[in-house]
């Protein structure tokens, strides 16, 4: 099957894949352009290619301070991120346990490439179940709230999520995410924490900090696109599936055998499937051909061609002027897939009842 795009996304995904296209775009495609890398977090990531094509000198001078604009706060917020988390260990000095470093953070503790142009918003950490009352506690004596939240959504994320509300430094304001799972409760799937801190590695110069296995790293970047997310204008985080497995691969030759069989092991191979398909499909991700038969689970073919349709219509930005009916739609009925696979009908039936009343209310 072959993808297919409009031609304003075939602007964005030319200059992410073959950044010397770039010199012959006329100013309405930069201008286009630019709005659609805002919208999907990719600014910074399309700076970094610029100069390292050494193509800057060819930019428009307004789209040039739009792009160091966007380069400049991506740099800010790893900054606020990285402090954060050394609070969060000074906090947890005297505390015997390890915390997961996730996402952004994780990706520049292993330098992994374009890393330094990537815009995180928040601080992901995972810990164990055992520990997380106790750090919940000890953070928030040290200065970190919750934001104010409904009773509703106080329930669903202390029973039914796999995280806690997000806490905020009533001084810095930086929001950490706090895990104790990667995948919801709610779902049929399950993830043994201790199955990822057994497998860990140490970050090089922080005691307490633990990664993800490259191979885990990789399961948990593809959970959170076709698992727990919606994958509405998620392309920055397809990118990041790309960048993991072509890193990952290049060190380890034993790489994709070793990624197939703990996908196997933790029964979520149909949904490392999705992220090997539309990472090859999109960004032509080289795979070898004999990963994907040594999955144990895909999804069938209807499934399939389905998600190949809706999929890249979802992941891809807007037209910011005139939207597509069909990107609405497949959003609409992704939306719905996200929630269904996450919850059982007597959980997401009055959960979308409440959540259709608050918004209109």
């Amino acid at each position: 099957m072959k993808l297919e795009l409009p031609r304003h996304n075939q602007l964005l995904l030319q200059a992410i894949t073959t950044p010397s296209c770039l010199v012959q775009y006329t100013d309405i495609e930069w201008e286009l352009l630019i709005r659609q890398a805002r919208r999907v977090k990719l600014l910074g990531r399309l700076t970094l290619l610029l100069k390292e094509h050494h193509l800057w000198d060819t930019v428009p001078p307004r789209v040039a301070n739009q792009l160091i604009s966007g380069f400049v706060q991506a740099e800010k917020l790893q900054q606020l991120c990285s402090w954060e988390l050394n609070r969060i260990l000074w906090v947890l000095e005297d505390f015997d346990t390890h915390i997961i470093a996730l996402k952004g953070i994780a990706y520049k503790l292993i330098d992994l490439p374009y890393a330094k142009g990537r815009l995180s918003v928040d601080l992901d950490l995972l810990v164990r179940e055992a520990d997380l009352a106790d750090i919940e506690s000890l953070l928030m004596i040290k200065g970190w709230k919750h934001r104010p939240i409904s009773a509703y959504d106080e329930h669903y994320y202390r029973s039914w999520s796999h995280e806690i509300p997000p806490l905020v430094h009533t001084e810095r304001e930086t929001e950490v995410d706090i895990h104790h799972a990667l995948i919801p409760v709610t779902t049929q799937l399950k993830i043994d924490t201790a199955l990822l801190f057994d497998t860990a590695i140490p970050a090089a110069g922080h005691p307490k900090i633990k990664l993800l296995s490259p191979v885990d790293m990789v399961i948990h970047c593809a959970i959170n696109l076709f698992q727990n997310n919606e994958i509405a204008n998620d392309l920055r985080d397809l990118l990041d599936l790309h960048d993991l497995m072509t890193h990952f691969s290049q060190q380890d030759e034993d790489f994709w055998i070793q990624l197939t069989d703990r996908a196997n092991q933790l029964k979520i191979s149909h949904i490392l499937f999705y992220g090997l398909y539309f990472s090859q499909l999109i960004f032509s991700t080289s795979i070898p051909e004999k990963t994907v038969t040594r999955l144990n689970s895909k999804p069938g073919k209807l499934k399939h061609r389905i998600m190949h349709r809706l999929v890249p219509l979802a992941l891809f930005p807007q037209h910011p002027d005139h939207s597509l009916r069909s990107a609405s739609w497949a959003r609409r009925l992704l939306y719905l897939r996200s929630h269904l696979i996450r919850m059982p009908l007597y959980i997401l039936l009055p959960h979308l009842i409440y959540k259709t009343i608050r918004r209109y209310l």
